[in-house]
Parts: structure tokens; C-alpha cells; sequence
């Protein structure tokens, strides 16, 4: 349903066969220190949506979720809890990762920092709001 578009070397992978969700990597050098958040760059870029594969009444969305053995085992995790890539999104795709942890966070390019899982969402009724057919940007783009 989605055409993605990643930089070479970055693509995302499911580690199993009964992965649900594909790992996502750092195109990056950085570090994070404790108590802080980080914008990690993944290379990976939504190129479109086959909008004939969705169903009516539904929006496909990317989610970003937080990797468990970088949770348990060094304190990191996602800032903003799950992360919702909406179809229009124009830019790459970053994971904010925030370190709980007591010591600077370095990540590497190619280290897998989060998974990436496709959804359909059921649109809700009556919450049509003041819809645009323009995005410009992420992390807060339509508003506070």
C-alpha cells in the first residue's frame, strides 16, 4: 500500500519471519545524553500510497515503535511514546528516541533504533475538522 524510497544501505528489515515490524536503522553519527531527546534520520521516505489498495473509509498510516531490548537493556525509547507517520508526509522519516538511561547514548550509522509497521485506520465519524490537501513538514507541522 505504501511506495517507500530509502537510501542504499538503509533499508528497513525484518529481522524473522514472523516479525511484525521491520527495524529501522540511523543514517547517522549521534549522541544522546541522559535525560535528553534525540532526531534520529532513518533514510527511509514515504514515495506514495496505492490510495486504489485502501479501502473506503480508512487511512493508511506508518507507525514508529520503540525496539524492547534497547528499552530494557539501555534505558532508550521513543519521546513520543508511538510515532504516527501520516500518508502525506513529506519528509524523511526520524525517530525521536529519548535516553532514561544514566549515561550518553552514542548511536552509529546502521544501528537499528526502532521498528517501522504499516496500518489501516478506520476514519471516525463526524471528525472532519478543517482538512488541507498541503503538508509542509513533520514534528508538529498542522499545529501545537
Amino acid at each position: 500500500m505504501f511506495r517507500l524510497r530509502f537510501r542504499a544501505g538503509f533499508e528497513p528489515a525484518y529481522m524473522t519471519a514472523a516479525s511484525a515490524g521491520a527495524d529501522l536503522k540511523s543514517t547517522s553519527n549521534l549522541v544522546i545524553p541522559p535525560g535528553t531527546v534525540g532526531r534520529v534520520p532513518t533514510g527511509v521516505f514515504i514515495e506514495g500510497v496505492e490510495w486504489e489498495k485502501v479501502p473506503e473509509g480508512f487511512i493508511p498510516e506508518l507507525q514508529i515503535r520503540a525496539r524492547s531490548g534497547l528499552a530494557f537493556k539501555k534505558q532508550i525509547t521513543l519521546a513520543n511514546g508511538v510515532g504516527t507517520i501520516d500518508a502525506d508526509f513529506p519528509d524523511e522519516i526520524c525517530v525521536l528516541l529519548i535516553n532514561l538511561g544514566k549515561e550518553d547514548f552514542v548511536i552509529e550509522p546502521g544501528d537499528r533504533v526502532a521498528q517501522l509497521v504499516a496500518n489501516l485506520v478506520p476514519r471516525l465519524p463526524d471528525c472532519t475538522g478543517a482538512l488541507s490537501n498541503t503538508r509542509h513538514g513533520g514534528f508538529g507541522s498542522t499545529g501545537i
